[in-house]
């Protein structure tokens, strides 16, 4: 069978966008190898506590993506390691590089 390669920005992204899609490829015998361009360490935080959370957020979002690519039949990961640049707005946005 044949290989899908997927690119995101962010960790989550696999979630929200394209993990039914990684689902059936692999129930169809494809090999699934998943791209992540940043470990999302300028993101939002909805459900831990924000000053203990922030200083290993990149961290954090690793951990969830490693999850939820075995949960969705990942074969292989690899990140990008590129600085999150945030949302449009953030300190983060604003950082020249």
């Amino acid at each position: 069978m044949g290989t899908l390669l997927l690119v995101h920005a962010h960790p989550d992204d696999e979630a929200i966008s394209t993990g039914g899609a990684m689902m059936k490829a692999r129930a169809d015998g494809h090999r699934v190898v998943l791209v992540t361009g940043t470990r999302g360490e300028a993101g939002e935080i909805y459900n831990m506590d924000e000053a203990a959370t922030r200083p290993h957020l990149g961290d954090v979002r690793r951990k969830e993506l490693e999850d939820a690519s075995r949960i969705l039949g990942v074969n292989r990961g690899e990140f990008l390691n590129y600085r999150d640049s945030g949302r449009v707005g953030t300190t983060e946005n604003e950082h020249p590089r």
